[in-house]
C-alpha cells in the first residue's frame, strides 16, 4: 500500500511540472496597432525640399554624410540628399500629423519653421525662418494648399547670429481630405470649393456628323453595340460651327 502511494504521489508532481510549463510559454508579441486618427482635428500633409544649401568653409561633397532636420509646428523630419539641392518634391515622402489649428498657427507663429544641418555627425549650421501671417491664421479646417519658399540664414552653435551660409527651401501644407474621410462622407469644405454654377449637364441627339471639334465623339460607341442602344452625348460647342 505504501508504494502505491508512493507511485501516485509521483504522477502527481509529473502532472504538476507538466501544467507548469504550459503556463509559462512565452507567447509571440503581438503586432503593433496602427495609428488611430482623431476624427475632431484636421489630417495634415506637410512636405518641405531645400532647393539651395550653401555654407562658408564646409564642403559638402558627399551627399551620403548630409542631413538637414527639420521642425516645423512640434514636428520633426529629416532630409537626406534625395531632398537637398533639388527643384521637385519627392513622391509619398510628406509629413502627415494631427494638430489643433489654433494650435499649429500659434506654433507657427512663434517658432516659425527650424533648420538643423548636419554634415558628418556634426552639426555645421543652424536658422530659423519666420512665415507670414497669411499663411499661419490660414491652416484650419477652411484652408487652401499653399506652397512657400523663403531662404534661412544659418549660424553656428556658438555664434547663432554670425551668418556663416543660407539654404532656400520650398515647402506645401495642405488637409487630406480624401483620406481623412470615411466611406459616405466628404471633406467639411469641399462644398465650399464647389460653385453650383460651375455643374452644368446638357443632353441633346449626336450631330449627324460630328466635327474635330467635338469633345464627345467616340465615346458612346460601346452604347451603339447594345440590343437598344441609346443616343446621349454633350452638344456641340455652338463656337465650332465654322
Amino acid at each position: 500500500m505504501g508504494k502505491k502511494g508512493g507511485k501516485g504521489k509521483g504522477k502527481g508532481k509529473k502532472g504538476r511540472k507538466t501544467m507548469a510549463k504550459s503556463i509559462f510559454v512565452p507567447s509571440e508579441p503581438a503586432p503593433p496597432a496602427k495609428p488611430a486618427f482623431n476624427r475632431s482635428l484636421p489630417l495634415y500633409s506637410f512636405d518641405l525640399i531645400i532647393t539651395r544649401l550653401e555654407i562658408k568653409g564646409v564642403a559638402l561633397n558627399d551627399p551620403r554624410k548630409l542631413v538637414v532636420k527639420v521642425s516645423f509646428g512640434e514636428n520633426n523630419l529629416s532630409l537626406t540628399a534625395s531632398r537637398t539641392n533639388v527643384s521637385a518634391f519627392k513622391p509619398d515622402a510628406s509629413l502627415i500629423f494631427q494638430s489643433v489649428p489654433m494650435e499649429l498657427s500659434t506654433k507657427l507663429q512663434e517658432n516659425g519653421i527650424a533648420f538643423e544641418v548636419v554634415y558628418d555627425e556634426l552639426t555645421v549650421g543652424k536658422g530659423n525662418a519666420a512665415l507670414p501671417k497669411r499663411l499661419t491664421n490660414n491652416v484650419g479646417w477652411n484652408m487652401k494648399e499653399f506652397n512657400y519658399t523663403s531662404t534661412c540664414a544659418l549660424g553656428t552653435l556658438e555664434k547663432p547670429d554670425v551668418q556663416i551660409g543660407a539654404l532656400e527651401f520650398l515647402c506645401k501644407l495642405f488637409i487630406k481630405c480624401s483620406d481623412y474621410a470615411r466611406k459616405g462622407e466628404t471633406c467639411p469644405n469641399l462644398n465650399r470649393n464647389i460653385n453650383p454654377n460651375d455643374i452644368v449637364f446638357v443632353i441633346a441627339k449626336s450631330p449627324n456628323s460630328p466635327t474635330d471639334c467635338d469633345a464627345c465623339r467616340g465615346v458612346l460607341e460601346a452604347e451603339a453595340r447594345k440590343d437598344q442602344p441609346k443616343d446621349y452625348s454633350i452638344s456641340q460647342d455652338p463656337r465650332c460651327g465654322y
